[in-house]
């Protein structure tokens, strides 16, 4: 374990004497070397802790860390080992696991891990295959790889909490998916009966809203599910391709050939076809706020805005660098249909406490996708919360973001339940 005795000096000066930031790098039990940044008071050593982490971000300034740290518990951003191109879910809970046995050196004894959008899942899949027995663990990736879970010291956290969790980050890109897309290696490959952005179909410019008939989203959304089927099929494929000439390596008839035809194969092996996904900004419900409604405006809070608009329909047709050159490793352990890391499906093995937090501004979270992960949550402690008027990451939005405390709310919520179970 590394540290970086410097570090707290200079933070010092911009975050405030108050709380100490420490950033250590962690070492995960396969060799992978995540970091993180711990957050406390000055002179105190706390006996429970919060973890936060994201499969594709860094979360070492997360807004909830540093008000939970002045509140007198420990507070841990974990960045993970590798970007979304090549970021395999199955090697991150190691990350996590890394986090939580760095808190318990510390004499921290209870762990809260607060799953943030896609954390969400991410957390849930930790806490279900800690909770498995090691000889009931994945014993592969998605893509086919070996990964025996039950060799590696998962500890067990003491809480989780979800805030705005996603169903996991492939599940949710498969109901964002443009169905109109033809043909995978052409972005503009297209079949307007099953554009949503067609007004033909229902699309109406921002600021007028959008209505969509129930025959065209039903249309639309077997449309999605078949292009993520699609998707999925040509990551195998393309994983299936480097593997055939890393086989070849190994026959009898490898080493009877020329060294030109060697290299040739070697290049082949070595070679990950990337995997580039077209068009992912098209879930009906940004325009149509009638589908699973709440206090959202219209788009979706990462579109540019444009006059005052946000412009989802002209954001899908732009490049989406989350989905660009991804290693098709990658897209099927986190960005596809096929990703163990499901939440739903993961609530339901786990029995610590949950709490399950909401914003009802949220324009790509809704209010049927948070009661589900309520519903699905195996615990007999659990508890939700919706705090009005809240974006994604809880900036305040729409027609009830009244004072704008959407933050301080949420700091109020998880420390009172937090200390009707433990002590800071």
């Amino acid at each position: 374990m590394r540290f970086y005795p410097l570090l707290p000096v200079l933070t010092a000066c911009l975050f405030g004497q108050q709380v100490r930031h420490e950033l250590v790098q962690l070492p995960a039990q396969d060799g992978g070397k995540p970091l993180a940044l711990y957050q406390t008071l000055e002179g105190k050593s706390p006996k429970v802790a919060f973890v936060l982490m994201h499969p594709r971000h860094q979360t070492f300034l997360h807004f909830a860390l540093e008000p939970l740290a002045r509140e007198g518990y420990g507070a841990l951003g974990l960045s993970p080992r590798q970007g979304d191109k090549s970021g395999i879910h199955e090697e991150l809970l190691l990350d996590l696991a890394a986090g939580i046995k760095f808190l318990k050196s510390r004499g921290v004894e209870k762990i809260i891990l607060i799953g943030h959008s896609g954390g969400g899942a991410l957390s849930a899949y930790y806490q279900a295959q800690a909770e498995a027995p090691p000889a009931r663990r994945i014993r592969q990736t998605p893509a086919g790889d070996p990964f025996d879970m039950g060799k590696f010291d998962l500890p067990k956290a003491d809480g989780l909490i979800l805030l705005n969790a996603a169903e996991g980050e492939g599940l949710h890109i498969a109901h964002r998916l443009d169905p109109s897309l033809t043909d995978e290696s052409d972005p503009f490959s297209y079949d307007p009966s099953l554009d949503m952005y067609n007004p033909a179909n229902g699309f109406r410019v921002p600021p007028e809203p959008s209505h969509y008939a129930k025959e065209f989203l039903e249309r639309y959304r077997k449309a999605q599910q078949e292009r993520a089927r699609r998707l999925v099929e040509i990551a195998k494929a393309n994983i299936r391709e480097q593997e055939f000439y890393r086989d070849l390596i190994k026959s009898p008839a490898y080493p009877h050939m020329t060294t030109a035809e060697q290299l040739q194969i070697q290049r082949r092996a070595m070679f990950e076809k990337p995997l580039n996904v077209y068009r992912t900004y098209a879930e009906p419900g940004y325009y149509d706020l009638a589908i699973d409604p709440n206090d959202r405006t219209l788009g979706h809070y990462t579109a540019p805005r444009v006059d005052g608009q946000k412009r989802s329909d002209l954001f899908n047709w732009s490049s989406d660098d989350r989905m660009a050159a991804m290693s098709p490793r990658a897209f099927l352990s986190t960005e596809s249909i096929v990703a163990h890391a499901a939440l739903w499906s993961n609530l339901k093995q786990i029995s610590l406490p949950v709490l399950v937090v909401n914003s009802s501004a949220d324009s790509g979270i809704w209010p049927s996708e948070g009661q589900r992960a309520f519903d699905s949550t195996a615990s007999k402690d659990k508890e939700k919360a919706v705090i009005a008027g809240g974006e994604h990451s809880l900036q305040p939005d729409g027609p009830k973001a009244g004072a704008g405390d959407q933050r301080r709310q949420f700091t109020r919520i998880v420390v009172e339940w937090a200390r009707k179970r433990w002590n800071p």
